[in-house]
């Protein structure tokens, strides 16, 4: 229990009357890799913002560092890479992480820590975000969504369609986060995914098992 940085403790969500999560809980330990498996439509991306602090939950409680915490919170210490592309495709890759890391200062601290040239960015941050492969966009994404180094990145499958070379750079990102004591919850349906967690759970009629 003490390990655990991040608890969600019966969580029910949904849409109008539709309810999607039932009194779901899950435990993440502070430099883990969870693995969320489940049929398209169970609720893995409605989770995941709930997780992440974008969707309001209907009852239950979500706990950081053993602490409930609200919505500003959850945003701080929480990265969240969506499904759907989050990017202003027609600005540069730099216009874009300009807008999430909140001004050029920040952004010359973060690419002098290598979040930049570990993701492989540098050579791409004068490009325009349409110009670039899927698997390029994805890594973007990532480096968007660790603006103000979160302890817990959340992934809603970032392997989808990416190629052998951009999943090796994923991969070896992944592995220094947790090495530095970073938390990853991420999605999947692939074989090569599932072999990164330390847990797998699967989301079945609105809970986890």
């Amino acid at each position: 229990m003490e390990n655990n940085i991040f608890q969600a403790v019966d969580i029910t969500a949904g849409y109008g009357n539709k309810i999607v999560l039932k009194e779901l809980s899950i435990q993440l330990e502070k430099g883990s890799c969870t693995l969320v498996t489940g049929a398209n439509g169970s609720g893995k991306s409605t989770l995941f913002s709930v997780l992440a602090g974008i969707k309001r939950i209907r009852g239950g409680r979500l706990l950081l560092d053993g602490k409930e915490a609200g919505v500003k919170r959850l945003q701080k210490e929480i990265g969240y890479v969506p499904q759907d592309n989050p990017l202003f495709p027609e600005l540069t890759v730099k216009d874009n992480l300009l807008l999430w890391y909140g001004g050029k200062e920040a952004l010359r601290k973060e690419i002098g820590d290598g979040i930049i040239e570990k993701l492989r960015l540098s050579e791409a941050l004068r490009k325009r975000v349409d110009t670039l492969s899927g698997g390029m966009q994805r890594r973007v994404c990532i480096a968007c969504a660790m603006a103000g180094n979160p302890q817990i990145l959340i992934m809603d499958e970032p392997g989808a369609a990416l190629d052998i070379e951009c999943k090796e750079i994923l991969y070896a990102y992944l592995g220094d986060y947790r090495k530095a004591g970073g938390t990853v919850l991420m999605s999947s349906h692939e074989k090569a995914d599932r072999e990164l967690g330390d847990k797998i759970y699967l989301l079945k009629d609105g809970k986890l098992t």
